[in-house]
């Protein structure tokens, strides 16, 4: 799953992100509303998770474009400092899952994350991207219509490249989201996944797409004019 965490408080997102990896999620952090909005206009997202009180507008607005975008199939939790009846209320009411009340309780985080994790709607279970194909419920995907030998870690990491179009990808934060549950795995590991994904996948630009090792920082797939 990849989480948005949505919170001005860097404490307190370190924790949240460091909780949900510990899950095996995907986590990427916003200290802004902006800059979560901004994301939304190329990037997807399984699951948001918002402070209520956010530094350039409130989290209402960010949650009404969330379910502008997509719809009521993401859980959404608010964190908030407000505890009384009323902020519940409006809340539940504008949209949101649940809420967690400030300070957070780091167990009962988790236990309504799940809740709404077992409660979620499947999301459409094939994915186009470029000539590739991606059948998420079936774990396999197709090039220009004919299906490639992936093992399970190259699906992953593919899965996770894919629906990061045009945004780098740390080999940390890659090794977090494939590996996260296992040990003696060191970024050599991504390195060799994705020379292997560029080659299956025609990531070279045959297939659209390209994935390319930026410098110091880690990958990034862009869409290219198929060769």
């Amino acid at each position: 799953m990849i989480f948005a965490v949505v919170e001005d408080s860097r404490s307190q997102a370190e924790v949240l992100k460091a909780l949900l990896r510990s899950e095996g999620h995907q986590v990427e952090v916003f200290a802004d509303g902006a800059s979560c909005l901004e994301a939304l206009k190329s990037r997807s997202f399984d699951f948001f998770v918002i402070d209520w009180n956010l530094p350039d507008m409130g989290g209402d607005e960010v949650l009404r474009q969330v379910r502008e975008r997509f719809g009521w199939e993401v859980p959404v939790v608010f964190c908030t400092a407000r505890t009384d009846e009323e902020a519940a209320s409006d809340i539940l009411r504008m949209g949101a899952d649940d809420y967690i009340p400030k300070p957070v309780r780091y167990m009962e985080f988790m236990a309504r994350v799940h809740v709404l994790l077992r409660r979620r709607r499947p999301r459409q279970s094939l994915l186009q991207f470029g000539s590739i194909e991606i059948d998420l419920e079936g774990r396999r995907i197709r090039l220009g219509g004919a299906e490639v030998d992936l093992t399970q870690r190259e699906f992953e990491l593919a899965v996770i490249l894919l629906r990061n179009v045009g945004r780098v990808l740390s080999r940390e934060e890659l090794l977090a989201g494939v590996w996260a549950r296992e040990v003696d795995v060191d970024t050599r590991t991504v390195d060799t996944h994705a020379s292997r994904l560029r080659k299956k996948l025609g990531l070279a630009g045959e297939s659209g797409l390209m994935l390319s090792s930026v410098y110091g920082q880690g990958y990034r797939l862009d869409t290219v004019q198929a060769a």
